[in-house]
């Protein structure tokens, strides 16, 4: 009989502590952002814009710069040249331009390092998807801002090695 009840405070014990730790990730985990007056909160919850948003209402497109970089692959070589530019809102243009032109070094980095890490997979997309997801993600950090709803990469071209 003793073996048993020191087993059931054992296994009270560690669930005691588990509850604990449940409640404190509840009171400590960030919620999601409630919406302001008037929003639904699914637009606040939406990461990008929706691309007949995009089309029909005041974004337009700014140039990032062009880019020339290899990405280095077990069996070859890839040398990728493209351009990137970015839809923001009109109303953040000038001072997207501004940020954009202060950090232009920055933002060529972080482009070149996400595409010579991207895999095979990523460049071989017709949409390139993840590359456009990333490049949108990481220039918002390096511009300490969310101006980039959507990055749109052209005049890519890939040579194999």
């Amino acid at each position: 009989m003793k073996l048993n009840m020191k087993t059931l405070i054992i296994a009270g014990g560690v669930v005691a502590a588990m509850a604990a730790e449940a409640v404190v990730m509840l009171l400590l985990m960030p919620s999601a952002p409630k919406p302001a007056a008037g929003e639904t909160s699914e637009s606040v919850s939406q990461d990008v814009a929706d691309p007949d948003e995009i089309a029909n209402s005041d974004y337009t497109e700014e140039p990032i710069n062009e880019f020339k970089c290899t990405n280095n692959q077990q069996e070859s070589n890839l040398h990728l040249r493209f351009k990137v530019e970015a839809v923001v809102k009109k109303s953040e243009r000038i001072s997207f331009q501004e940020a954009v032109k202060d950090r232009k070094a920055r933002i060529r980095q972080t482009v070149e390092k996400i595409v010579r890490s991207a895999s095979p997979e990523d460049l071989n997309d017709p949409n390139l998807s993840t590359l456009k997801r990333l490049i949108r993600e990481e220039v918002n950090k390096v511009l300490e801002k969310s101006y980039v709803v959507e990055a749109v990469i052209h005049d890519f071209s890939m040579i194999e090695q």
